[in-house]
């Protein structure tokens, strides 16, 4: 288990919040993941499982954005993609007019990746407002425009968590890190501060940050 505790010494209630990013790239976007309002002086706590991984698909308003809101539309079972012979596949396939996930699968060729599939039974038009998701401790992290005949990947070694002062909820699509959309974030109508990297290092589970008058993350 991760756990942070955040203290907040900004002088005004802050809405702070955890994202979770994948360093590969590959065309996914950052949800906000676990978010809560903190008080001025007050100290809250984040805490999750960081191996509790899952994959699946939902709905978004228009093509996935910045500022669009994911709507988790199925979740499947447990995926574990540091076991052998844990669930690291998973088929989404389009039946009756709506998507749904098939029966997930074990790859030995995968290694310490998750892996969403789709087949050609839907339409690049049907797809428009469709995602493939890579949930963590059952709430969706990262998100991807869904397409068919495409292979997503998750690469979980690779994600890193990160803190921010936002005034979005969860489930939004958040700019993307050291980016031109990050700067231009304000003309996309989403307040989010520069964002600061949790340091797990081997061994350390546990965090404590200070959030200042400045809105940085100091570590404490």
């Amino acid at each position: 288990m991760y756990s942070v505790n955040i203290t907040n010494s900004s002088g005004a209630p802050q809405n702070v919040a955890i994202f979770v990013a994948d360093a590969s790239g590959g065309g996914d976007f950052s949800l906000v993941w676990k978010v809560k309002t903190i008080g001025a002086g007050v100290t809250a706590l984040f805490c999750w499982d960081a191996t509790a991984f899952g994959l699946g698909w939902g709905r978004t308003s228009r093509p996935v954005d910045i500022g669009v809101r994911y709507v988790s539309g199925q979740l499947t079972a447990p995926f574990y993609p540091s076991t052998s012979g844990g669930n690291n596949i998973l088929p989404v396939q389009y039946q009756n007019n709506d998507f749904v996930s098939g029966a997930a699968y074990y790859d030995s060729g995968i290694n310490a990746k998750l892996v969403i599939v789709t087949d050609t039974s839907f339409t690049v038009i049907d797809s428009l407002t469709m995602c493939v998701a890579l949930y963590i401790d059952a709430v969706p992290a990262i998100v991807m425009q869904g397409a068919p005949n495409n292979n997503y990947y998750f690469v979980a070694p690779q994600l890193s968590y990160y803190l921010t002062v936002t005034d979005v909820s969860s489930g939004v699509v958040l700019p993307v890190i050291n980016s031109q959309d990050l700067k231009d974030s304000v003309q996309r109508k989403i307040s989010v501060t520069s964002p600061t990297r949790m340091a797990f290092s081997a061994g350390v589970t546990d965090l404590s940050y200070s959030l200042n008058g400045n809105l940085m993350f100091i570590r404490s």
